[in-house]
């Protein structure tokens, strides 16, 4: 087992062009024929982040992301917090297209109508005046292009499926961060402890988000502080089948989140405003779980989430 500096001298090389294609494709089955080391997570992510394109942003914002793999073919959940969110703190959205579900964050979003490559002036311009912006990540992460093929070539899931949510190019001051299981959350907790990020969320559940379906697991990081609980959808009664949040092809999800957004589909409104009630925890901007869900659920009955969707896909 390398050591984080031996781990980040090895990812870094990789990313600089500076191995083989057998050479990595060699060490990426061998780690994933292993349990995942935290040291060697967060070294993968500081060295993706040492080789992105990075965004200079003085402003507080969060990520709302999920590590994806969960099997569970969801609807865009975390995407939809993510745009009823900034209707109360600025969002910086990190995502792509789909790879293990139907529609990723990317796809929804761009069948809304967004415009999901810009460059560093557009996000920060839609982070100010919006306080909204999405961050697709090829086009902020391109020495991962090489990549991709020995990673399809592989065929299964390989460290990189992992840190993702740990790449986000403007490091979001706050993050909350669903992972597809519940035994990788120590790992994931470690990692972003060693990455010293400050404040952050960790939910897993039967799904990479907070569930509907199933007790949640959670831990909250702030600062050297760590605190584990977990939420049980029964406590507020919303408790739902994992089917009734199940996703289509983005076409359809985005013609399902504007009705979402206009009233209907009351299973997918409670799923999206409780997801939203973590992220406000991490944010600050609401420390009663119970409270943050009536916000959010406020925000899609009166129609505001609506608007904001509106002006986020009307440029």
């Amino acid at each position: 087992m390398k050591s984080f500096s031996e781990s980040l001298d090895f990812f870094d090389a990789m990313l600089s062009g500076k191995l083989s294609e057998q050479d990595i494709e060699n060490s990426l089955i061998e780690m994933s024929q292993q349990k995942e080391d935290p040291a060697c997570v967060a070294a993968l992510a500081k060295a993706m982040l040492k080789n992105a394109r990075l965004i200079d942003y003085s402003g507080n914002c969060i990520d709302i992301v999920g590590t994806g793999g969960d099997n569970s073919n969801s609807f865009n959940i975390s995407t939809a917090a993510s745009i009823v969110c900034s209707l109360h703190v600025k969002v910086a959205k990190h995502g792509n297209k789909a790879v293990s579900s139907l529609s990723g964050a990317a796809d929804i979003l761009e069948a809304l109508g967004v415009k999901i490559e810009q460059e560093k002036e557009e996000i920060i311009e839609n982070l100010e005046k919006k306080n909204f912006a999405f961050l697709f990540a090829p086009h902020w992460h391109p020495k991962l292009k090489p990549i991709m093929p020995i990673r399809k070539k592989i065929g299964k899931r390989t460290i990189f499926n992992l840190v993702g949510p740990l790449c986000n190019p403007i490091n979001p001051a706050y993050k909350m961060i669903g992972v597809f299981s519940k035994e990788y959350l120590p790992v994931y907790l470690e990692a972003v402890d060693i990455l010293d990020f400050q404040n952050v969320v960790l939910v897993a559940s039967d799904m990479d988000e907070v569930s509907l379906s199933d007790v949640t697991l959670c831990y909250q990081k702030k600062g050297p502080y760590i605190k584990k609980f977990e939420f049980d959808p029964r406590e507020f009664s919303i408790y739902a089948p994992k089917d009734s949040v199940k996703g289509f092809d983005a076409k359809t999800n985005a013609k399902i989140l504007k009705e979402v957004f206009l009233g209907e589909h009351d299973v997918l409104s409670d799923a999206i405003a409780i997801n939203c009630a973590f992220a406000y925890l991490v944010a600050g901007v609401e420390d009663n779980l119970k409270q943050g869900f009536l916000l959010a659920k406020e925000a899609i009955k009166n129609r505001k989430a609506y608007d904001k969707l509106m002006e986020i896909t009307n440029d």
